[in-house]
């Protein structure tokens, strides 16, 4: 039917038609499967007016929440698969049917999608349910393979160029493809080079500036960081300074409580947190036009496959990709708090005019420059093997296809980060100082003075009056190194067994697996040491095996029967053993059944598993700085009942300030985790009415549980588990991973480092409506594909359920998600539209809708946490094409425009990125491109 796969061309001269499809290792006459399975073709790839093929898949219904080029703060250039929301690591990518390496800076859980070349993409198939008896490790949420070109006679070029409405963002790519194909086997060579510009958060309206939302007035203010480059003091321990910190304090009574800015036009006043600068309304910094929105990167690439056929029997094989991603984040110069780096500028600083001690000092050092974070990575795979037949003669194991393969495949990235400060450095360069007699600043005391090359550091004295010499003292490049290894030895054998009397049979296929996963990353010595004012990241590094044996049964006891066209059991076993936690088994079961009359049910249960990747058992504590407030904070109005009871339990007083809009999150591996599991079930309908020819119908019920699940319980769900709930259920076991420091009361840090905890709920629908028509007006082709979300739960450490469905507190995940696609076309001419709808969702205040009940099933709130509505999403594209026969080939020209509309992404205020979420929305605008393809 067609949501599955199509026929492929038999490799060996006499077989029976017959295919492999995604989920199965047993080949098939039949092309519905017991499973839910979506496949998109190279015509619908090319519908899809893009250059990479992370960015279709991600706007597959059944994906959400995965890591793209849209993420600045947080990214690494890579673009990830996410299926069902359950996380990248959860989804399984396969290149023709085998692993592929994992990809990113280093130690990485998951496939970089921008490593795969679009140009020798034949189709998609992406199976959406659990398949790890089938595959191993990581199929929970399910599978992608990407099938590439092989049966390729000729030449092709491919050019493409897009950009958006206001010539911003710039998208190049080209490719050229060669192959060939004999009686002996077949040979195909591609290369490539995409170069895709960035755009600046400042150069869109809706990313200008972060927004604050007052939950209760509804009132929206500009918003930003209270490290600002004129300076913002914060008096945390009221020492009295001498007579000029007596003048600030007597013309601004209300910064002892507010803070204190360096206006540049009157001098140290009350600081206004009321919105930002750059409009006036207050005095935050407006990081954001500093920011990339959608980040840069080049990238090259080569791929060949091919085969050779020794025998009738035997044939070699064997596939070959290598890719160079160059790639850069740029974020706004570094904000310097005193506090959380644990140092002060002393009162004995030539440039401390106030005589007194200040550990909480914020300041943007925009003399600096902006951070760069520049990522060089190559990735190099390549797969070779014998397969075949046995002979159709033999009394046993006729026409058995067996195959013996190697897999290996190499990430290797060198990263450079660039703004930074060496925090110890800053600690000397804001310490004593003194002005010498020749009127320069030295580090030290005149009777001990530093002998180092240190420069005293001006943090009070306003914009530019830190110089070059200051901030050269203070800095330095840092380079990462990093990398992923996979190698993978793999045999299976796979043939009919019995002939039933009802024209079926039974089928058997058995395997094993060697697999050897290694991986590291090294961050730059500062980096890893801690002695840097940026993120703290320990190094990672390690290693596993696996061995594995499978098999799989298909019983297909009755064909062509009355009420029974085609009956189908399936059942497959998995066992395996790590060296890191021991062995186990899990398993799989699925049915179809074909009425009549081209109905159809189906539906499988399986056991699924994910084992604790490289990064999930061997990282190093690393810092992170989520998008997340201190509950405690009263800068923006009065804490809440049960906010103010628990902090008043911590002893935080009612007055109690800290308007900082990210806090530091402590992160890392754990040795001792054991593998997360799941079960997994599905039943649908196929409908292909016989009064219909090429319609097809599908609806698919899925309901996945993932227990223990390998996962950091999530800061603000921390915070929200202390802070915000009712005294008497307060999760105390929340609260002993926040640290606070024991004089101020300042939050110094979350402690959010991996465990198996809790798990993952979700269940829902899929539909999906294909026709396909031919009419005097030319060939019409409707698909239209939609999930219905019934729930989407995240279980946590407590054992509380909290309801992620049509609320922002785990992401975007509305209740209905759809694309509907049309493609029409008549001799040369062809034309089409897609359309993709994102649903509505909530968003609560702190991101804590309260919804879901505790580990004794009571529920968490009453739902009156202030919320507001954040509307469905829409955008439509539209495209032609137009066709040219020639003497020299086929010239294919195709013209388009995504998000005609110029529909702007939803505002989430608290999303972390330009104040909506990168993950799901879309923050090119009006999208021109133009493709053109010459085949010779």
């Amino acid at each position: 039917m067609p949501t599955d796969a199509e026929d492929e061309a038999s490799t060996f001269e006499g077989e029976e038609e017959v295919i492999v499809v995604t989920g199965s290792i047993i080949e098939r006459r039949e092309l519905t499967t017991s499973a839910p399975l979506a496949v998109l073709d190279k015509a619908e790839l090319d519908a899809a007016g893009v250059a990479s093929i992370g960015e279709i898949l991600q706007n597959l219904p059944s994906q959400s929440n995965a890591i793209n080029v849209q993420f600045n703060n947080g990214g690494d250039g890579s673009t990830r698969v996410n299926l069902r929301g359950l996380g990248a690591g959860r989804t399984l990518v396969l290149v023709n049917g085998r692993r592929h390496v994992a990809g990113g800076t280093g130690a990485n859980a998951s496939v970089d999608l921008n490593a795969i070349p679009t140009a020798v993409i034949e189709r998609v198939e992406v199976l959406k349910d659990g398949a790890s008896a089938i595959y191993g490790s990581d199929a929970i949420g399910g599978v992608v393979n990407i099938i590439t070109r092989t049966n390729f006679d000729g030449a092709e070029v491919s050019l493409y160029s897009g950009t958006t409405g206001d010539g911003l963002g710039q998208v190049f790519d080209v490719s050229v493809a060669a192959g060939t194909s004999t009686e002996k086997g077949n040979v195909v060579f591609s290369a490539g080079f995409t170069d895709q510009q960035p755009i600046g958060a400042g150069d869109r309206s809706f990313s200008r500036n972060d927004k604050a939302y007052d939950w209760e007035t509804c009132e929206v203010a500009s918003a930003g960081s209270s490290a600002t480059p004129q300076g913002t003091l914060i008096d945390r321990t009221g020492e009295a300074g001498n007579a000029e910190w007596q003048r600030v304090i007597s013309a601004s009574p209300g910064g002892i409580d507010n803070g204190f800015y360096n206006d540049p036009a009157t001098g140290w006043r009350e600081f206004q947190a009321t919105g930002n600068s750059d409009d006036g309304t207050g005095d935050f910094y407006n990081y954001q036009p500093e920011n990339y929105l959608v980040t840069p990167q080049q990238r090259y690439n080569v791929f060949s496959t091919g085969s050779y056929k020794f025998h009738d029997y035997v044939r070699g094989f064997f596939e070959a990709t290598y890719t160079n991603r160059k790639s850069d984040q740029q974020l706004a110069p570094t904000p310097l708090f005193t506090i959380s780096e644990g140092i002060a500028v002393s009162a004995d600083n030539a440039y401390n005019p106030f005589g007194r001690d200040f550990i909480d000092v914020r300041r943007r050092f925009v003399e600096a420059g902006p951070r760069r974070f520049l990522q060089d990575i190559n990735t190099f795979r390549f797969v070779t093997g014998l397969d075949g037949r046995l002979p159709e003669e033999l009394p046993v194991l006729s026409n058995w296809r067996w195959e013996l393969a190697y897999n290996f495949g190499r990430t290797g990235a060198e990263s450079v980060n660039e703004g930074r400060f060496i925090r110890s450095r800053v600690e000397r360069a804001i310490g004593p100082s003194y002005i010498d007699e020749e009127g320069v600043a030295q580090c030290g005391t005149p009777t001990n003075p530093a002998v180092d090359g240190c420069v005293p550091l001006n943090l009070l004295g306003g914009l530019g009056t830190i110089t070059p010499e200051m901030v050269d003292y203070i800095s330095y490049t840092g380079i990462d190194s990093g990398f992923n290894q996979q190698q993978m030895f793999q045999f299976s054998t796979a043939g009919k067994i019995i002939d039933f009397p009802w024209g079926g049979d039974a089928a058997i296929a058995v395997g094993a697996e060697y697999r050897k996963e290694s991986g590291a990353d090294q961050p730059d010595p500062l980096t890893s040491t801690g002695d840097t004012t940026g993120n703290k990241r320990e190094p990672t590094g390690g290693e596993y095996d696996v061995r594995e044996g499978y098999a799989e049964l298909s019983l297909v006891p009755v064909v062509g029967q009355p009420g029974a066209e085609w009956v189908e059991l399936t059942a497959a076993l998995r066992a395996f053993d790590y060296s890191t936690f021991g062995s186990d088994l899990t398993w799989k079961i699925g049915g179809l059944w074909k009425v009549g009359q081209g109905l159809a049910v189906r539906g499988t249960y399986s056991t699924a598993f994910r084992a604790p990747t490289i990064a999930a058992l061997y990282s190093g504590q690393f810092d992170s700085f989520p998008g997340i407030t201190d509950p405690c904070d009263t800068s923006g109005g009065a804490r809440t009942p049960n906010q103010d009871a628990n902090c008043t339990a911590d002893g935080l007083p009612s007055d109690y300030v800290d308007n900082r809009t990210q806090m530091k999150s402590r992160g890392g591996g754990n040795p001792d985790l054991q593998p997360e599991t799941a079960n997994t079930f599905t039943a649908g309908v196929v409908y292909e009415p016989p009064f219909a020819a090429g319609l097809s119908v599908t609806l698919d019920y899925f309901n996945i549980n993932v227990t223990d699940a390998i996962s950091s319980v999530g800061s603000a769900l921390i915070l929200d588990g202390c802070y915000n709930r009712d005294p008497a259920d307060r999760n105390m076991d929340y609260c002993d991973l926040i640290n606070r420091d024991p004089n101020t009361g300042f939050l110094n840090e979350i402690n959010d480092t991996l465990t198996n905890v809790g798990g993952n709920d979700t269940a829902g629908l899929d539909f999906g409506v294909r026709y396909n028509r031919q009419t005097p007006v030319g060939a019409w082709r409707f698909n239209a594909e939609g999930t219905w979300l019934q729930e989407f739960n995240l279980i946590d450490a407590s054992g509380a359920t909290i309801e992620g469905r049509s609320v922002y507190d785990l992401g975007v995940f509305p209740k209905w998600k759809f694309n509907f696609g049309t493609m029409w076309g008549l001799n040369e001419w062809g034309a089409g539209a897609n359309v993709r709808f994102v649903g509505s969702i909530t968003e609560c205040e702190d991101n804590s809708c309260q919804r879901g009940t505790d580990i004794n099933g009571d529920p968490l709130g009453n739902g009156s946490q202030p919320s507001r509505n954040v509307g469905s999403y829409t955008t439509a594209d539209l495209f032609g094409s137009y066709n040219l026969q020639s003497p020299i080939g086929n010239s294919r020209l195709t013209l388009g425009v995504n998000n005609v509309l110029n529909q702007e992404p939803a505002i989430i205020y608290n999303g972390f990125l330009a104040t909506s979420d990168a993950s799901t929305y879309d923050f090119l605008g009006r999208y021109f491109y133009a493709r053109f393809v010459q085949s010779f």
